[in-house]
């Protein structure tokens, strides 16, 4: 079974509770934050009551995945919890040999437990993902057009901003996109806070986002990724490090990287496989003319070996932010030097 939108597959898991959950479930999205999302109502719906028993979740990493003890805790039975939950992150990092040993496992499941595998994306071809749909339920979340994205972000800044007790006026949801863009986690921090400042106010003003908010320089994120395509290290590292000194977060600055990497690899990707500009601007509708051809030129000499690597990159750099003590300039500057080589 398989669904393309989260309201569908929450009503699935409000249908099969408590006992009719699927032995197997896979999220894949692109976006970072609609997959925590994702996973974090699943979780709440596969434990329900024994959300706080420490016994009840195991989560493993692909870069620290030991399939072998993967397996063994899959086949185990819960002896401190009735139900179990097994979760691998990254799944889409795992080599061959751990995928056919799941696939083996997915043979004969253990009822007592629920297999929970999330990455950003598993090719629709493959037999992994075929035996996954199979067997147990996929949540495949498309990634959106630019502009589509914006539609959907407005609607859920709303929703969010009621879902806290308060009405935020349209101009300052343009505004709240405009200072930050559509990094959605960024966006979740931002209307947390002007939740705080606002009060007992029940509205959220522009004069509020302005006196709070952060506040992305766009132009100058687009000039470091321009200048990074063009592997100009010269430039690409004095444009990042005024950012961080601007107050920029680096995990703000990261995202909006990756979200420039993703766009013109899918233009790289479509140039690659002999597509025109046309079919270019049909997937992203604001590339025309001078816009489209730059994209064109920048993504074509930067290559497709060098987006994939720096897609890579970047994660690594993400989770070095998350978990280590290294300076937000020391890591940027990393970073910039390996996409450019």
């Amino acid at each position: 079974m398989k669904y393309n939108q989260l309201k569908a597959f929450e009503k699935h898991l409000e249908g099969a509770s408590p006992a009719h959950f699927a032995p197997v479930y896979m999220i894949l999205s692109k976006d970072e934050f609609n997959r925590k999302i994702a996973y974090e109502k699943l979780i709440k719906h596969l434990l329900g009551e024994q959300i706080a028993n420490p016994m009840a979740l195991s989560v493993y990493n692909e870069e620290k995945a030991d399939i072998a003890k993967i397996l063994q805790e899959l086949d185990t039975l819960g002896i401190f919890a009735a139900k179990r939950v097994v979760v691998i992150h990254q799944a889409d990092n795992l080599l061959k040999p751990a995928t056919e040993k799941l696939l083996t496992y997915y043979e004969n499941p253990n009822p007592s437990v629920y297999l929970v595998l999330t990455a950003s994306s598993i090719a629709a071809n493959t037999n992994f993902y075929k035996k996954s749909e199979l067997v147990g339920v996929i949540l495949e979340i498309p990634e959106e057009k630019s502009w589509e994205k914006e539609k959907s972000l407005k609607e859920w800044v709303d929703q969010k901003a009621a879902a806290c007790g308060k009405q935020i006026e349209s101009a300052a949801i343009q505004l709240l996109l405009k200072q930050i863009g559509t990094d959605q986690a960024l966006l979740n921090q931002e209307i947390e806070k002007l939740v705080c400042y606002v009060g007992d106010r029940s509205k959220v003003t522009s004069q509020d986002v302005s006196a709070i908010c952060i506040s992305v320089n766009t132009e100058n994120v687009w000039q470091l990724g321009e200048a990074i395509f063009q592997r100009d290290p010269t430039a690409a590292l004095r444009i990042a490090l005024a950012l961080i000194k601007e107050g920029i977060p680096l995990l703000m600055l990261l995202r909006q990287i990756r979200t420039q990497f993703q766009t013109d690899f899918q233009v790289c990707t479509l140039l690659a496989q002999g597509g025109s500009g046309s079919e270019i601007t049909k997937q992203f509708g604001y590339m025309k003319g001078q816009i489209l051809e730059k994209h064109m030129h920048l993504a074509k000499n930067f290559g497709l070996q060098r987006f994939r690597k720096g897609l890579i990159l970047i994660d690594e750099t993400e989770l070095a932010a998350k978990n280590s003590a290294a300076e937000n300039a020391y890591l940027i500057e990393r970073l910039i030097v390996k996409l450019v080589q």
